[in-house]
């Protein structure tokens, strides 16, 4: 076995938390031996005048013809996380041809609802007016999914023009409301627990882009129940919806299975560029 399969072996194995946190050698680790060839990586851009308000753009060095960029939004309990961590994601993608967008966004206790589904708003329209012309799939994991499911669904809060703007919406292990808030600090940053206009079960209404759900059965701290509830009312409501869920896989499983070294262990990634090639390509993403 040779040093390097000996390091990803490893780097599996971790528990999920080493994974998610910035601070954790191993993420720093497999950014290290992620190549950076397929992309330009141009960081800190701003999107807006606060010290989050910032993204990262990667673009593919051979660019897909008429491919959508990717905003990605990471996770983190809305109390942290960071967009410095996904190169390792990123290049998954600008491997493939589509460009790719990480922003940060606000995080408690500067931060309460809205705040981060405002700030992805502001990022999603930044990234559509950088990149003219192309649609964007916004994707988001955990934390992140959630802010990119209401970014889309609550356009009053947002300020998105979602259906000439977001072509499709990839949401892995998204909490959506299937579960109410007891815990601090999520009774801080979310009020009304999601158990009112804060949660995305509560938001299915009017058009939409084609949405994925993704959950892995083996994830503890989103359970699947989140995506099997969102798309059971949205399929009820005529939305297109694709649900998936896949055995084996926890909570971080549904982003580091997006990275080079570990995406022939899931179909996860495959799946999501078959979804993202059958897109609308506007100017009405919400058409059916």
């Amino acid at each position: 076995m040779t040093l390097l399969t000996r390091l990803l072996a490893t780097l599996a194995a971790l528990p999920a938390l080493a994974l998610a946190l910035a601070s954790c050698s191993a993420v720093g680790v497999l950014n290290g031996i992620t190549p950076s060839s397929s992309f330009d990586r141009d960081k800190n851009v701003a999107y807006g005048d606060l010290d989050r308000q910032r993204m990262d753009i990667y673009r593919a060095a051979t660019p897909r013809d008429g491919a959508p960029v990717m905003v990605f939004v990471h996770g983190g309990s809305w109390s942290e996380g960071s967009k410095d961590i996904y190169k390792f994601l990123a290049e998954g993608f600008t491997k493939e041809g589509y460009h790719v967008v990480v922003p940060n966004y606000r995080l408690y206790p500067e931060a309460r609802y809205p705040d981060m589904v405002v700030d992805t708003g502001l990022a999603v329209q930044a990234a559509a007016d950088l990149f003219s012309g192309r649609p964007v799939v916004l994707v988001g994991h955990s934390a992140g999914g959630y802010n990119a499911l209401m970014a889309a669904m609550a356009p009053d809060v947002s300020g998105l023009d979602t259906c000439s703007t977001v072509a499709g919406v990839i949401a892995l292990a998204a909490p959506t409301g299937a579960y109410p808030l007891t815990d601090a600090p999520f009774t801080t940053i979310f009020p009304d627990r999601f158990q009112g206009s804060d949660a995305p079960l509560n938001r299915v209404s009017g058009p939409l882009p084609p949405t994925m759900l993704v959950n892995g059965l083996d994830d503890t701290t989103v359970g699947p129940k989140n995506t099997r509830e969102l798309a059971a009312k949205m399929e009820a409501a005529g939305l297109r919806v694709e649900s998936k869920l896949y055995e084996g896989m926890n909570h971080t499983d549904a982003v580091r299975v997006l990275s080079r070294h570990f995406d022939g262990g899931s179909p996860l990634k495959s799946d999501m560029l078959g979804f993202m090639a059958s897109l609308p390509t506007g100017p009405d993403y919400c058409a059916r």
